[in-house]
């Protein structure tokens, strides 16, 4: 029976261990909240540019609908030549004017070089790419929205897979452009959906462990 119970505990500390990199912190962000992911700018020369993300000061837009609202909470990477930013909720809408919510820009400010794809990294910030649209798959992540813009693009690659047994959730994104590549001026808008997750630090789960098989192996001594 203490065998049973030993090994019981071990399964749970799997558990523990594979469901620390899945809990939802919040699953309706908005660019405010995503301070410190990494995007990387590509251009057509060959090189290459990086920025941190950071949040935009918030901005009381007070028409009363929350989805309208929350455009006022934005954030980005602003630089002298490109610029990626976000406002309103990651998980997109569109207003009766066809105008759209929660929209992702990016911006070829200045660059004399085309950008030809970009890539981002959540995984500094706990920021994840909640990419399945028919179902919530992770519990409490809600129903994701993948990439998906009026423009058409080369390749969309999600990487970084917080746990296969879900596969809805992805800290990287890399967009490739092909003929649709930027020239001073030119945007790219799209949608893509984003939520913040905990990841508990591994020490917490290895001292819930040990304590577990501890208990256990005193209940087999005194056996």
């Amino acid at each position: 029976m203490i065998k049973k119970i030993i090994a019981g505990l071990s399964l749970i500390g799997m558990s523990l261990s594979a469901q620390s990199a899945l809990l939802i912190d919040e699953s309706n962000i908005t660019g405010a909240d995503m301070g410190g992911i990494s995007v990387t700018a590509m251009f057509s020369d060959g090189t290459t540019d990086t920025g941190i993300w950071s949040a935009f000061p918030d901005v009381v837009l007070g028409t009363g609908d929350p989805i309208a609202d929350a455009e006022g909470f934005s954030g980005g990477v602003v630089t002298s030549t490109w610029s990626l930013t976000q406002q309103g909720f990651s998980s997109g809408n569109v207003a009766p004017s066809g105008d759209v919510y929660g929209a992702w820009t990016l911006t070829n400010l200045a660059s004399a070089s085309a950008i030809v794809g970009f890539s981002i990294d959540g995984s500094v910030a706990n920021v994840a790419f909640d990419i399945d649209s028919g179902s919530e798959v992770t519990p409490y992540s809600g129903v994701g929205v993948a990439f998906a813009s009026a423009t058409s693009v080369d390749s969309v690659t999600y990487s970084d897979q917080l746990n296969a047994a879900y596969g809805d959730l992805f800290f990287a994104l890399e967009v490739l452009f092909g003929s649709s590549e930027l020239a001073i001026d030119e945007e790219l808008v799209f949608v893509a959906d984003t939520e913040t997750v905990k990841v508990p630090e591994p020490a917490t789960t290895a001292m819930i462990l040990t304590g577990l098989l501890f208990g256990a192996a005193r209940l087999r001594s005194r056996k």
